[in-house]
């Protein structure tokens, strides 16, 4: 009886289906990558850079052409500001001062056209060198393309804009500090008294106005022109090194890329759904 229960045990869990292995919690792991069908480099090959940077360097330079051109017309304006500076015998006093020392309303207008401008065109030109260079070194990796001196890109951009920064810094300290130029003409050629002396009576005042005039007329275009001049080496100096920079290190990430045949791929099966890196390491 009791060998007859036994084997009427043995027989029931015999039958019984086996218990389902213990699964870790979260996802399945992702299926093993098949390193033989890694595809060949040219699958590999990200896809070419929808965007050039064409346009956004194409408004760059039309607005920095802005910027320079109200420079410009800055400069002008200011070697004329005191062609009507003359001295009245009658009141003894010099006529035409308020304009010559104040500025005009040309002035007044194109300052902030120019300032604006060129700053939104080193903004554009930023973005699209940094485009333009990525677009650049897709075609290097793979269109055959000669490679690109991106070190000098660089190099001189960097060198460029930082010194288009500092002269324009410079130039617009010097220029505040200067008065635009009225404080070295006026204690070269004294026409209005400023700390109570005696200027020498009405013919040396006189005398000393075309002096000043001349004075006044290079120094603040000198001035005006060394803002400009900062303004559209800053501009340049960032397209190139914003360019130069993308161009080398995208043109690094696509050679490894290619180099390694890296594929990043969707992998989906009944439990699982992913990305896929496969490659040779």
């Amino acid at each position: 009886m009791a060998a007859t229960v036994s084997l009427a045990l043995s027989v029931l869990l015999a039958a019984q289906p086996a218990a389902p292995a213990s699964q870790p919690e979260g996802p399945a792991p992702a299926p093993a990558a098949d390193t033989a069908s890694v595809p060949a480099p040219s699958s590999a090959r990200p896809p070419e850079p929808r965007w050039r940077g064409t346009g956004l360097l194409a408004t760059a330079g039309v607005l920095g052409g802005i910027g320079f051109g109200a420079n410009l017309g800055r400069v002008i304006a200011a070697s004329r500001l005191c062609q009507n500076l003359s001295y009245d015998n009658e009141t003894q006093s010099v006529a035409g001062f308020d304009q010559c020392a104040f500025g005009s309303a040309a002035l007044g207008i194109l300052a902030p056209i120019g300032l604006l401008s060129n700053t939104a065109a080193f903004a554009f030109a930023a973005g699209g060198g940094s485009m333009r260079g990525r677009w650049a070194a897709h075609r290097t990796a793979f269109g055959g393309e000669r490679q690109q001196n991106a070190g000098l890109q660089i190099g001189l951009g960097a060198g460029i804009m930082t010194a288009g920064i500092v002269t324009y810094i410079g130039v617009r300290i010097a220029s505040f500090a200067d008065v635009l130029g009225f404080s070295t003409c006026n204690e070269r050629s004294p026409i209005i008294d400023m700390a109570g002396g005696d200027l020498g009576g009405p013919e040396v005042v006189e005398g000393n106005v075309p002096e000043f005039r001349q004075c006044m007329g290079r120094r603040m275009s000198g001035y005006l022109a060394g803002i400009g001049i900062g303004q559209a080496m800053g501009v340049v100096g960032v397209g190139l090194l914003t360019h130069g920079a993308a161009y080398n290190r995208n043109l690094k990430l696509m050679r490894y890329i290619t180099h390694n045949q890296l594929r990043l791929q969707p992998t989906l099966t009944f439990n699982y759904a992913g990305l896929t890196l496969s490659g040779r390491f």
